[in-house]
């Protein structure tokens, strides 16, 4: 059995999620070169190629999409987890409950800001692909939901649901802002519980029936769904706010100005065990903050 660094492995599951080895140097606080460095390592050690080093984006080649399907989620967990163990006496530590989607496309590129505002406060990370159950130990829960089905006693709104349908750059292209082409490209579904209806909702108001999604179109991972838009191998419905990043670095375009709101949104819920924990509430505020430069800040209860 060949043990892995899990140094080389960090690097690699940074790029392949940025695309990029800068972002990923700047994320891991490292020099550029010793991100290259490592990733050519691990290529190395198991004899494939991982990414294709073309400008300004790195692609993930086929190997290198399966290693990163398979260690996306475990490195956020191990993160987590070495936080949780790590001996901080003085520090006053907040347990946040997400999951793997909100993590890894929003949460964690932001969290270095909060650590810069806010240095007393450290923040474990429990995330998971869905998170409709939650621990006892659970101070801030983060969840996707209708704000009537919120769980705790305190629920801040972080951004509302602007549901768009995005795709690789080059099937944007080919859609040509046509809302009827988009039934041209396999439509990329999520099939947990309360995503199950996404693309009716979407072409609600519209003469256009979404399609019986085929076994290869269905995905109950965000992060497995999110993959094979990156990959080009149909279309998906995201959330604006949620994939602005992925946006921003041309990974993924939106295929029609068609927007459609709903009142889901991700909110951030206070446990009742801290109620009376002002740190949790430090955090709630900072996070609900983030989107109010262009969605609107709302409290429930």
């Amino acid at each position: 059995m060949t043990i892995l660094n899990w140094k080389l492995l960090t690097a690699f599951e940074a790029v392949a999620r940025h695309r990029n080895f800068t972002r990923a140097a700047r994320e891991l606080n490292v020099q550029q070169p010793a991100v290259s460095r490592r990733v050519a390592e691990l290529e190395s050690d198991l004899g494939v190629r991982l990414l294709e080093r073309t400008r300004p984006y790195a692609a993930l080649t086929r190997e290198g999409e399966v290693l990163y399907r398979a260690i996306s989620g475990s490195v956020l967990q191990v993160n987590s987890a070495v936080e949780q163990v790590r001996c901080q006496p003085d520090r006053n530590t907040v347990t946040i409950n997400t999951t793997i989607g909100f993590a890894s496309c929003y949460l964690m590129k932001r969290l270095p800001a909060f650590r810069a505002l806010h240095p007393d406060i450290s923040i474990e990370l429990i995330s998971r692909d869905k998170n409709d159950s939650y621990a006892s130990d659970t101070d801030v829960v983060i969840v996707f939901d209708h704000p009537d089905k919120l769980p705790g006693i305190h629920k801040t709104a972080i951004f509302g649901e602007t549901m768009v349908a995005v795709a690789h750059p080059k099937i944007a292209a080919a859609i040509k802002n046509r809302l009827c082409a988009v039934m041209d490209h396999p439509l990329l579904c999520l099939t947990m519980g309360i995503h199950a209806d996404d693309w009716r909702t979407y072409f609600t108001g519209t003469d256009l029936e979404p399609r019986t999604p085929g076994p290869e179109q269905k995905f109950t991972s965000f992060m497995v769904y999110l993959q094979a838009a990156l990959n080009g191998e149909g279309v998906m419905l995201g959330w604006e706010t949620l994939l602005q990043d992925s946006f921003d670095l041309g990974q993924l375009a939106p295929v029609t100005d068609r927007r459609v709101e709903t009142q889901r949104g991700y909110f951030a819920c206070l446990m009742p065990r801290v109620e009376n924990k002002p740190s949790a509430k430090i955090f709630i505020d900072w996070i609900s903050s983030l989107a109010q430069a262009t969605c609107e800040h709302v409290e429930f209860g």
